[in-house]
């Protein structure tokens, strides 16, 4: 569950004919974040940028980059609309198990004295405080939180929803909060459980494995990155196609649509940009031209 859950982060939450050759010799111009996508008779460009849901401000591309973009664009298109007040109080709902389970149904009192004291640790909170909420969350919040990560992270998403805003832009979503928890939830709450229990007994190791994906997202090069959460993912392959491939594939029509309408920001988990199922080889093989640009 931790490798999981450190999947899920690089993602909380980011491509045939002459197009595909034309695009691939584009790479050569050195790995990116962001992309521009034109062809297929689209008026203006798009562009598809790959996020990381939680990083220190110090480890962030300016803003001021990616804004240059994003103003050239006419809508923000995001996993989850972040605008949507609806949509994200909605999320507060799907933390916790349901039918009145807890974490005492999953784990024995040796295992969760030892999830305690992680917790007390890294969120200051007792286990009893949150003895209902799903153990992949909280083994995201644990990850998640300034005592792991070394600093209180910030958000690309969170960012460029907010200039988006400022810019009177609309804000779309490829998906809903239901939608994503429901992966999460494929995985059972048993497995979830001892998963969180392995990373208590060594809370230093996940978030190393979880720094070294910052530093593979820091090199911008998206199929290294692809690589690196598909190896942490590699005993539970059908969760994988979930986490990534089978989303990958539903956002393409929906991304189709918003390219023909307006030129549009696309910002999603770096995770997903990459591989033989990622968005830009996909969207390559529908025939559009998708070259990365400089940042």
């Amino acid at each position: 569950m931790r490798k999981i859950a450190l999947a899920a982060l690089s993602l909380i939450a980011t491509t045939v004919a002459s197009s595909y050759v034309f695009a691939q010799s584009k790479e050569k111009a050195g790995p990116s974040l962001l992309y521009q996508v034109t062809g297929k008779g689209l008026a203006k460009p798009s562009y598809i940028f790959g996020t990381f849901h939680a990083l220190c401000a110090t480890e962030m591309i300016p803003m001021a980059s990616l804004e240059t973009y994003l103003t050239q664009s006419d809508q923000l298109m995001m996993e989850i609309d972040m605008d949507d007040a609806i949509e994200m109080g909605s999320m507060g709902k799907t933390i916790y198990m349901a039918d009145g389970k807890t974490l005492k149904d999953f784990l024995t009192a040796d295992e969760l004295a030892k999830v305690d004291e992680m917790l007390k640790t890294y969120i200051g909170v007792p286990i009893e405080n949150l003895i209902t909420i799903k153990p992949s969350m909280l083994t995201i919040l644990t990850l998640t939180r300034p005592k792991a990560m070394g600093c209180t992270p910030v958000s690309f998403d969170l960012d460029l929803m907010k200039s988006a805003v400022a810019q009177k832009k609309p804000v779309l979503g490829l998906e809903t909060v239901a939608s994503q928890v429901k992966v999460l939830d494929s995985m059972p709450l048993d497995k979830q459980a001892k998963g969180l229990y392995k990373m208590a007994l060594d809370p230093p190791k996940a978030i190393a494995e979880l720094k070294k994906l910052m530093e593979v997202y820091k090199t911008q090069d998206v199929d290294k990155l692809f690589e690196a959460t598909s190896s942490q993912v590699e005993d539970d392959k059908e969760f994988h196609a979930r986490l990534l491939d089978e989303r990958n594939m539903s956002w393409i029509p929906k991304l189709e649509t918003a390219f023909k309408e307006k030129p549009t920001f696309v910002a999603v988990g770096a995770g997903h940009l990459g591989g033989k199922h990622g968005v830009i080889k996909l969207l390559r093989s529908k025939g559009y031209e998708v070259r990365p640009v400089k940042l």
